[in-house]
């Protein structure tokens, strides 16, 4: 994941700076922990189906490809990011805890304005459909 997808995608670039960052930071770390589990369950004789998604839907969001970045605008789903993000904690290690959760605090904070502007625009749908009504 880099600035320029984020931008790309609908992330202010005040913020895709720190939220590439972090996220570069962390994202392979993570990646190689959930690799390590699903091989373990695998010759455990475990069913690593979850781990697997997990695995496949970070590295779609760190190619900017899953499908909560590419639909309608604003592209990039911090919201989607961050649930993810914070169902993986559950399978780190604790030397990799700190680092995603301070991911996840910029994921929050990203997740929190975009919430912001989809009620402002809501609301700002609603004002101009209630005037038309005259």
């Amino acid at each position: 994941m880099n600035v320029a997808q984020l931008i790309d995608n609908g992330v202010d670039a005040n913020e895709a700076g720190p939220m590439a960052a972090r996220w570069n930071q962390t994202y392979d770390g993570i990646r190689e922990e959930l690799t390590r589990r699903v091989k373990t369950a695998k010759a455990l004789g475990g069913a690593p189906a979850r781990l697997m998604e997990l695995r496949r839907e970070l590295g779609q969001l760190d190619r900017c490809t899953h499908r909560a970045c590419t639909q309608s605008p604003p592209g990039f789903s911090a919201h989607a990011a961050l649930r993810l993000i914070q169902e993986t904690l559950r399978y780190l290690p604790l030397d990799l805890q700190g680092d995603v959760h301070r991911l996840a605090a910029v994921l929050a904070d990203w997740s929190r304005i975009e919430q912001d502007r989809a009620q402002r625009a809501r609301a700002a749908r609603e004002r101009e459909g209630g005037g038309n009504r005259g």
